[in-house]
């Protein structure tokens, strides 16, 4: 995970601490040789409605900081010599009934995972426009991470 650290570095991120579950469920789960991770939000940082209350280009960034809580909760179950890969994103942004761009809002998490993982980074995906997400986040995103050596 090292190699990850120093890409997050040269963008000027971090990895964040795992999140903490805000209701009665558990944040990722580790079953075998996968992880999955339950919906992560970009929290406090973005809040609002695309495009009304808060920009696309706005709410890519929420996209990939959602998709960072999620990585930083598998990388959180793996040992030390294992390595994942991501195998799908589930995408949802909270929209306006007519906004059209969801598929690139979600592309920010997408484009990140490629990034950081490299070729393990490539993966399904889906998009879906919302009309409201947990905390009045614009984004939500919930990974599926395949666990090898």
């Amino acid at each position: 995970m090292q190699q990850i650290t120093e890409k997050l570095n040269a963008k000027g991120l971090r990895l964040p601490p795992p999140p903490q579950a805000l209701a009665a469920y558990e944040p990722a789960l580790r079953v075998l040789d996968s992880i999955y991770v339950s919906g992560q939000l970009a929290f406090d940082d973005f809040k609002g409605v695309v495009p009304s209350s808060i920009s696309p280009e706005k709410a890519i960034k929420a996209a990939e900081t959602a998709f960072l809580n999620a990585l930083s909760l598998a990388i959180s179950l793996l040992n030390p010599e294992e390595k994942l890969q991501l195998i799908q994103v589930q995408g949802f942004v909270q929209c306006e009934s007519d906004f059209k761009e969801i598929p690139q809002i979600i592309n920010g998490a997408s484009l990140l995972a490629i990034e950081l993982l490299g070729d393990q980074g490539k993966h399904t995906r889906f998009a879906v426009g919302v009309a409201s997400l947990p905390k009045n986040s614009p984004v939500e995103i919930a990974c599926t991470f395949k666990v090898y050596l």
